[in-house]
């Protein structure tokens, strides 16, 4: 078999880097995640109010499943955090899902009696970055927040079943939507499973918007 001539070696080297073009080209077009069809389910999850984030007047919204102990969860909070400020016309609602054990449950429960004080997404947000998530890392995460821990603390013994009954919803609405695991992300009627680097949640911005054209 002959070598092969120096114009079918460039030939060759063309057609490949064509096609890792043409494959660069795809990912970055592929959607996002998957379309739901407008449902009982969907709707029901929508019009759910949870500790939010964004502009009141924002024309996307965005419902993050999150369980404060679940590595995907964590790594993936500061790019959606991220695509969300650059975009700037996302709303991000919170629906905790503690499915990894009682200290997840307790932290879960103590963001929420942080969103009495206006303090779910600071507290959210240091939850996430810190290590195991549990009641007295939340309660460090409010204190260092600069709360008010006596009234937390009131808040907490109040209104516990009420947290408990909203984290049932959210786990109701997740299976509902089809979730199997945390983190899950509805973005407009665009259910993404897992976690995303900050451009991939800015492709499915784009891709939730043009449903709605």
């Amino acid at each position: 078999m002959s070598p092969v001539s120096r114009r079918e070696a460039l030939v060759l080297a063309g057609l490949l880097g064509a096609g890792g073009v043409a494959l660069v080209t795809l990912r970055s077009t592929a959607p996002v995640g998957v379309v739901l069809d407008q449902s009982p389910a969907l709707q029901a999850a929508q019009a759910e109010q949870r500790p939010e984030w964004g502009p009141v007047d924002a024309d996307l919204s965005l419902l993050v499943f999150t369980d404060f102990n679940c590595g995907a969860c964590r790594s993936g909070h500061p790019d959606m955090m991220a695509a969300a400020k650059a975009d700037g016309s996302v709303r991000i609602r919170f629906f905790d899902w503690p499915i990894f054990g009682d200290d997840s449950r307790a932290a879960a429960i103590g963001a929420l009696a942080a969103e009495r004080q206006g303090l779910y997404l600071p507290v959210h947000s240091r939850l996430m970055a810190g290590g195991r998530a549990d009641g007295p890392s939340a309660e460090a995460a409010l204190s260092a927040e600069g709360g008010n821990v006596v009234a937390y603390r009131e808040t907490l013994t109040r209104d516990s079943p009420a947290f408990e009954g909203q984290l049932a919803r959210n786990a109701f609405h997740a299976f509902a939507l089809g979730l199997g695991g945390t983190p899950g992300h509805l973005i407009g009627r665009v259910l993404v499973r897992g976690a995303m680097p900050e451009r991939s949640f800015r492709r499915a911005f784009d891709q939730a918007r043009a449903l709605n054209r």
